[in-house]
């Protein structure tokens, strides 16, 4: 058997679900694509259009699409007049005038396949009017069209949208799986050691998203901004479990940033850290969400009872929501600290 969307990491539910669909010929007329932004939503709508009009599509012996096929080739350098994409451009929503301009294509034919393709981004940015407008295309468009949604949020659509087209989730990765395609990606096991904090801080930054990750390694400026959050809940984590007191209160009360949207961030990590000791107490094998490995767990944090961890896990809580609620930044992690050593 031929392997299916190869270019797309994971999501074997996905491949397998739009693989059988266009193998048979059984492909709906739409389907909803959801998951944050560098999720692979794009590449498995284009994928997707490539497979349906690949030359080769129903031979199980060949990867679909093929990738070869002048169909293929086309598609998937975005150089087909069959594939058209609708987006907000400088706008915030995407208006019902884009979605009428689409049905006044909709019944022209393919210029160079069996089929043509409309692929709408940011689709939760559609207005209810515009939803409504695309409503009726969706119910019945012509034989040779199919509809994409790609949207980081499939409840902020219609239910009458959604209840006319399949919604197929992204799939999400753990840091450790984000770390290994990042270093195969990007120059190895010496280009992470060179660079290991970027390494981390963007797989463990990017909610699970391998775009999103990719992007993170090589955005210098927001590279910056993730270490300095990341780098400031290791260092409130250090001051939780070891030393003394008074030493974590001058940490605090030094190396404090004067960023709200920072400290906040930082907090944000220290939960998930704390999640992270939470579920190893309960289960040694769970893929963890803040520490890329078992290497960067603080010894004297594993020793922390259970009961212990989940306490330091509400009084973090507590914290994000004083400081999101613009309460005294200085006061709320003195506060804190305080709290924290007590515990």
């Amino acid at each position: 058997m031929g392997e299916i969307f190869s270019s797309l990491v994971g999501n074997k539910y996905i491949k397998e679900t739009l693989g059988t669909d266009i193998r048979t010929g059984h492909a709906a007329h739409a389907y909803i694509l959801s998951g944050p932004v560098g999720s692979g939503r794009h590449t498995a709508a284009r994928l997707c259009c490539a497979a349906s009009v690949c030359e080769h599509r129903s031979d199980p012996a060949k990867p679909l699409p093929c990738t070869e096929c002048p169909s293929c080739r086309k598609i998937l350098r975005d150089i087909s007049a069959d594939v058209t994409f609708i987006n907000s451009g400088s706008r915030a929503t995407i208006g019902v005038e884009q979605i009428r301009t689409i049905k006044q294509d909709l019944y022209i034919t393919p210029n160079d396949g069996d089929r043509k393709f409309y692929i709408i981004e940011e689709a939760e940015k559609m207005t209810v009017q515009a939803q409504n407008a695309l409503l009726l295309s969706l119910e019945e468009p012509p034989s040779f069209v199919t509809f994409f949604l790609l949207t980081t949020d499939a409840a902020a659509l219609l239910e009458t949208i959604r209840s006319r087209a399949p919604v197929l989730t992204m799939e999400l990765f753990y840091p450790d799986t984000v770390m290994n395609w990042l270093r195969k990606q990007n120059g190895g096991a010496e280009a992470e050691k060179r660079d290991k904090e970027y390494f981390l801080s963007a797989a463990v930054l990017s909610g699970g998203a391998l775009g999103k990750a990719k992007d993170l390694l090589f955005a210098s400026s927001e590279a910056s901004e993730m270490m300095e959050q990341r780098k400031l809940a290791m260092t409130i984590l250090s001051g939780i479990f070891t030393g003394k007191t008074s030493d974590f209160l001058v940490t605090v009360q030094t190396q404090l940033p004067k960023s709200r949207e920072t400290a906040a961030a930082a907090m944000m990590h220290v939960q998930t850290a704390l999640r992270d000791l939470i579920a190893r107490k309960r289960n040694a094998d769970v893929p963890m969400l803040f520490f890329a490995g078992s290497e960067e767990i603080l010894p004297q944090a594993g020793r922390y009872a259970l009961s212990r961890l989940t306490a330091l896990y509400r009084l973090t809580e507590k914290t994000c929501a004083r400081i999101q609620a613009n309460a005294s930044l200085s006061a709320s992690m003195v506060a804190f600290a305080m709290a924290a050593r007590r515990i």
